[in-house]
């Protein structure tokens, strides 16, 4: 990967990005237990044999899963973690 100059990251960007890394972290932590309780919900009632009823647990993960992409690339460009 580029490093940080070449990439257009300026040294005074990188607290905000730190920021959005954990805005990313909470937001995908959010959405992932909204996604397992709805997951819950279906299995206690009949709604799991329903496909169409699955929308909203398929929405969570999904956000929970870009969250959690955004975090690991915007870490990258700051050359932490594991995505470094």
């Amino acid at each position: 990967m580029n490093s940080i100059i070449t990439a257009g990251i300026t040294p005074a960007m990188i607290p905000g990005i730190r920021k959005a890394i954990e805005i990313c972290d909470e937001y995908a932590v959010a959405n992932g237990v909204i996604y397992i309780d709805e997951v819950e919900r279906l299995c206690r009632s009949n709604d799991w044999k329903d496909v169409s009823k699955h929308e909203l647990a398929v929405i969570h993960h999904h956000k929970s899963n870009i969250c959690t992409r955004i975090a690991d690339h915007l870490r990258a460009l700051i050359g932490e973690g594991d995505a470094a």
